[in-house]
């Protein structure tokens, strides 16, 4: 019996992996109808079950959706299956967010070079808006919608990595922003510094439009690194949280660690005269 099912998962892997090969060769074109169950089961000369274990894999893999009525077609593809998949691993990772932060910070400096090159008006335009939206996202008294200026800010990274003409730029850059996104949504204190942001954005597309793939390229790296700094190994040596303990720790929670941390620090015996005078850094 092991046996048999075995030799059925095999077959309905090996029919999937077929269909993705048509599917891919094709363009991964949306809504286009695949064969039937019937034709595909005359086709390889296997069981309806076969037929329906192949079609749940490439639903599984995000290349088809199965409806009754509609049969089996090419599914929308837009990465956000990616996305997901990318937020769940980050979620179990004992990585950092400074890690995560590393890795945007590498990705972009080449996407903001690429931009200056390729970017079309079109992308121009849409990372202007971006900007535009996060100015109106913060009044005139200096509050903030913070949920609206997160769009923006989110938007503008986006439509970066789109401008750069690469289409592999955005899918990788793709499932990082989707969990920065959903990160900021539940953390307190963002954006604590919305509009040296939106200067940094500016001078970005700044450079971008003036094809400047040096200036693209410093401007993204300054930007990048002040928000990195935040969350880089204190220098006491205290290990940084990673991402899993960071998303099982409530807003609340987070409060009461700092303030226990703050009042240890302040009952510490002072053992020394600092010589230097460091001048705090805004993050963003």
């Amino acid at each position: 019996m092991t046996q048999w099912r075995d030799g059925r998962s095999r077959l309905s892997e090996r029919i999937a992996d077929e269909l993705q090969t048509e599917i891919l060769r094709g363009g991964l074109v949306p809504n286009l109808r695949l064969p039937t169950e019937v034709e595909l089961m005359e086709r390889y000369s296997v069981s309806r079950t076969v037929v329906r274990e192949a079609a749940k894999l490439l639903e599984q893999r995000g290349l088809v959706s199965v409806a009754p009525g509609r049969g089996m077609v090419v599914a929308e593809f837009d990465g956000a299956r990616i996305a997901e998949q990318f937020s769940i691993l980050m979620l179990a990772s004992d990585g950092t967010f400074g890690h995560l932060l590393e890795l945007r910070l590498a990705l972009e400096l080449q996407v903001s070079t690429a931009a200056a090159q390729s970017a079309g008006p079109e992308d121009l335009e849409r990372l202007a808006a971006s900007i535009t939206e996060g100015e109106a996202a913060v009044a005139a008294d200096g509050t903030v919608d913070a949920e609206a200026f997160l769009d923006a800010d989110m938007n503008f990274h986006e439509s970066l990595a789109r401008a750069s003409g690469n289409p592999f730029f955005d899918l990788v850059c793709r499932p990082i922003n989707s969990f920065l996104r959903t990160h900021y949504q539940h953390r307190e204190g963002y954006p604590s510094n919305p509009s040296l942001t939106l200067a940094e954005h500016e001078e970005i597309l700044t450079n971008l439009r003036r094809r400047d793939t040096y200036g693209a390229r410093k401007a993204s790296e300054e930007h990048l690194r002040r928000l990195l700094r935040k969350w880089q190994t204190p220098t006491d040596g205290a290990v940084a949280p990673s991402i899993r303990e960071m998303s099982s720790t409530t807003d609340a929670e987070a409060a009461r660690r700092r303030q226990t941390t703050e009042t240890l620090t302040s009952q510490t015996p002072t053992t020394h005269t600092p010589t230097t005078t460091h001048t705090p850094v805004q993050e963003a």
